[in-house]
């Protein structure tokens, strides 16, 4: 494996593209080195960065920002902003930093669906994959997202938040920016304690519109998500799947659906617990990371 020096770094792909990383934590661990991959739709690396930092005292944390991203370059066309195109970039990442394979590729939300895209396409190359409250592309959760709207709908503490996601629509940087921290109650279980946690974590840094409605554009393109569903049997890394049981975004039955496909998944659901599961239940959540990452 090539030197991973603690900081900021960079590299140019075969593809053309340059792309920005960043190495955090204990740069002499005995544990296996962790890829984090960022979301896709241009919210940045910052708040899990924040949320992570814990594993930094034992393990070395490689943090992949995606094309658009935190410097990233951009492809000429937008339609190359798949989950699948982000999931080739990987694999010109993997290369760069001379690794066999992946000891460990770890994914939250849209992050989450990109590992598991690289999983499905280099099932060889990745050794263990950690899943957190991840979007299935392709299935169809409406019914319970509908479920929480109709359950929220006279809690004054996500009232505001549901009105700005149904009738506010960003178009650029800053709107995006106002549209994630007005939208935010929606991620919780306990809004009033966590909200405030998570603005804090998300940094100062610019979001990038761009990303966000190329990503929304790709993800309209029903053979991307076929692709990723129809993927799931070639996943051989071993897997943990964790989800907060309350997650309204990408709720709980994309667990039970990637979990169909992935039988030897290990799962955690935590109860009175959204997306980010790091927050409402930080104790349960790296006790499960730990355990599946030392063994």
């Amino acid at each position: 494996m090539a030197n991973l020096a603690l900081g900021d770094q960079e590299f140019t792909a075969s593809n053309g593209l340059n792309f920005t990383y960043s190495v955090r934590g204990e740069p002499y661990s005995i544990h296996p080195v962790i890829l984090v991959q960022c979301p896709g739709w241009g919210i940045g690396a910052q708040y899990l960065k924040a949320g992570l930092e814990p594993l930094e005292v034992k393990f070395t944390l490689v943090y992949f920002h995606p094309r658009g991203t935190c410097g990233s370059s951009r492809p000429e066309n937008r339609t190359h902003m798949n989950v699948f195109h982000m999931a080739e970039d990987l694999e010109h990442f993997r290369q760069h930093l001379q690794l066999d394979k992946y000891p460990v590729m770890l994914g939250h939300s849209n992050g989450g669906t990109i590992v598991l895209a690289y999983a499905e396409m280099y099932p060889h190359r990745v050794e263990k994959l950690v899943l957190i409250d991840h979007r299935l592309l392709g299935f169809d959760d409406s019914d319970g997202f509908q479920r929480f709207l109709l359950q929220r709908k006279v809690d004054v503490r996500y009232e505001a938040a549901y009105g700005t996601a149904a009738n506010f629509r960003p178009e650029n940087d800053e709107e995006l920016r106002r549209f994630v921290e007005m939208t935010s109650p929606i991620y919780f279980f306990d809004p009033e304690k966590n909200v405030p946690l998570y603005l804090h974590s998300l940094g100062t840094g610019p979001m990038e519109f761009w990303c966000f409605e190329s990503l929304q554009l790709c993800n309209k393109d029903p053979e991307t998500g076929g692709r990723l569903i129809e993927g799931l049997p070639k996943v051989m890394a071993k897997t943990l799947m964790i989800f907060g049981r309350d997650d309204a975004q990408c709720t709980v039955d994309n667990l039970h659906q990637t979990a169909k496909e992935i039988p030897h998944a290990q799962i955690v659901i935590l109860d009175q617990c959204g997306h980010f599961p790091w927050l409402e239940k930080p104790t349960e959540t790296f006790d499960a990371l730990e355990r599946f990452l030392t063994a």
